[in-house]
C-alpha cells in the first residue's frame, strides 16, 4: 500500500461525509422530511452507539471522543438556543465551549488508548468533566455567584475569549470568536501536515480527528439553528463511528508492520479465484543470519523495504504478508508463465537496490553499515493436481525451497 493510497483511504470517508453535511446545510430542503423528527436525537445515537463500539474495540480515545461530541451538541441544541441571546454569560459560556472542544480533540491526538477505567482514563475523564463544570458554571455565574464576583468572572474572562488577532472581517459572519476559528484552523492544519508526513499516521482515527473539529465547529456556527447544529454532530459521531470499522478491518486484514494485506486478506481473496491463476511464495535470504547480526529492528525495516517493492510488483499481481520473512504474491488471471517475468523484475529490483544501516551497528557488523538482500521465489500455477489455493501455495512453497536449494535469490516456476 503506498504512502499515497494510504493518505487517501484515511481521510476518503470523512471528507465525503463533511462534504455532504456542507451540501445539505446550503438548503435545508434537502433534508428528507421523515428524517427531520430524529435529527435532535441522533448525535446521541450515534455517540453511545460509537462509544459501545469503542468499548468493545478497546478504543479509549474515540470513547473520549464520542462523549465530548454528545456533551457539545447537548450544551449547543439544548442550552444555548433557548437562553437569551443578549445574556452576556450565555455567550461567553458559548464562546468557551469553541475553544474548548476542538482543543480537547487535537489533544487525543497525542494520547494512546490507555483504557478508560484506568488512572489515565479516569484523569482524562476528570478533566473533561471539570471543563464542562466550568462552562456551565460561567453560563449560570449571576444566579450561583453574587453579583461582583461573578461580573468579575465574566469580564476577565470576556477580555481573554473576545481578543482579536484579525480585522473585524474574519469572523462577522458567525458567532464564534475569531481566536476560537484561528485556533481550530491551525489545529486542522497541523493534524493535516501530520497526516501528510508520518507514515504511522496515516490510519482511520487520525483523519477523523481533523474532519471532526471542522464538524464540530460548523454545529457550533449553527447555534441557532438546532437541527443544523444537531447535523454537523452526528456526522462527527458517525465518522468516528466508521473509523472503528476501518481500524477494525485493518486489524483483522493488513500487516501492521509492512502495510500489506495480510495471511486472513489472502484467504479471503483466494475464495474469489476462478480456475485459472498463479500464487508465488517469497522468502528472503538468511534472513535469520541477517538478524542475529544486525538486531530485530533493522530486520524490521528489511522486511518493509522487501514489502515496499513487491507491493509495486506489475501484471495484477498483489502482495500479501505470509507471516515471519514469507511473502505471497497472487496473480489472480494469470499462469506462471504470464507471472514469472513480473517476479523476476521485482526480485532484480530488491537484489539492486542498497539497503542502508542507519543509527549505531553492533560490533560484528561494523564496517559494513550498508548492505544488499535478496529474495527467492517459487511461483505454481493451479492444476488438475493442485486444484485449490491451498494445495497451489504447497506447491508453489515446494517450489521456492528449490530456489533456496539452487543458490537462492532465483525464481522457480512449476
Amino acid at each position: 500500500m503506498t504512502a499515497l493510497f494510504r493518505l487517501f483511504m484515511a481521510l476518503v470517508v470523512p471528507v465525503a461525509l463533511v462534504t455532504g453535511a456542507f451540501f445539505v446545510s446550503a438548503d435545508t430542503a434537502r433534508i428528507p422530511s421523515a428524517l427531520r423528527p430524529l435529527l435532535p436525537a441522533l448525535p446521541y445515537i450515534f455517540s453511545f452507539a460509537g462509544v459501545g463500539l469503542s468499548w468493545r474495540f478497546k478504543r479509549s480515545r474515540s470513547v473520549f471522543l464520542l462523549l465530548l461530541l454528545a456533551a457539545g451538541c447537548w450544551i449547543t441544541t439544548s442550552f444555548l438556543p433557548e437562553a437569551p441571546v443578549s445574556a452576556l454569560n450565555v455567550k461567553l459560556g458559548y464562546a468557551a465551549t469553541c475553544f474548548l472542544l476542538p482543543v480537547n480533540i487535537a489533544i487525543l491526538e497525542l494520547l494512546e488508548d490507555r483504557g478508560v477505567f484506568t488512572g489515565w482514563g479516569i484523569l482524562h475523564f476528570s478533566v473533561i468533566l471539570t471543563q464542562g463544570l466550568a462552562v456551565l458554571l460561567l453560563m449560570t455565574a449571576t444566579t450561583l455567584l453574587s453579583p461582583a464576583t461573578a461580573n468579575s468572572i465574566i469580564n476577565a474572562v470576556q477580555q481573554i475569549i473576545y481578543f482579536r488577532l484579525l480585522p473585524e472581517w474574519a469572523d462577522s459572519w458567525t458567532y464564534i470568536p475569531q481566536m476560537a476559528l484561528v485556533l481550530s484552523g491551525l489545529m486542522i492544519f497541523g493534524l493535516m501536515v501530520h497526516l501528510a508526513v508520518v507514515p504511522a499516521a496515516r490510519d482511520a482515527m487520525h483523519g477523523a480527528l481533523a474532519t471532526t473539529i471542522i464538524c464540530t465547529m460548523a454545529g457550533l456556527h449553527h447555534v441557532e439553528q438546532p437541527d443544523l447544529a444537531a447535523m454537523f454532530f452526528s456526522v462527527g459521531a458517525l465518522i468516528v463511528t466508521l473509523t472503528l470499522f476501518q481500524e477494525s478491518y485493518s486489524m483483522a486484514f493488513a500487516d501492521e508492520l509492512t502495510g500489506l494485506p495480510g495471511r486472513r486478506a489472502l484467504m479471503a481473496d483466494c475464495k474469489k479465484l476462478g480456475r485459472k491463476y498463479a500464487i508465488a511464495m517469497c522468502d528472503i535470504d538468511h534472513f535469520k543470519k541477517f538478524n542475529d547480526t544486525y538486531g530485530h529492528d533493522v530486520g524490521d525495516d528489511v522486511l518493509r523495504m522487501v514489502a515496499g517493492h513487491l507491493s509495486r510488483i506489475s501484471g495484477s499481481g498483489t502482495a500479501y504478508r505470509y507471516g515471519g520473512e514469507e511473502f505471497t504474491i497472487l496473480f489472480p488471471k494469470g499462469t506462471t508463465i504470464d507471472a514469472a517475468p513480473h517476479l523476476d523484475a521485482v526480485r532484480e529490483g530488491i537484489a539492486r537496490a542498497e539497503f542502508r544501516i542507519r543509527g549505531p551497528l553492533p560490533k560484528k557488523a561494523r564496517g559494513k553499515d550498508v548492505v544488499t538482500v535478496t529474495i527467492s521465489i517459487g511461483v505454481a500455477e493451479r492444476t488438475d493436481e493442485a486444484t485449490t489455493p491451498e494445495e497451489v501455495i504447497k506447491v508453489a512453497d515446494g517450489l521456492l525451497y528449490k530456489a533456496k536449494k539452487a543458490g537462492r535469490n532465483k525464481v522457480v516456476a512449476g
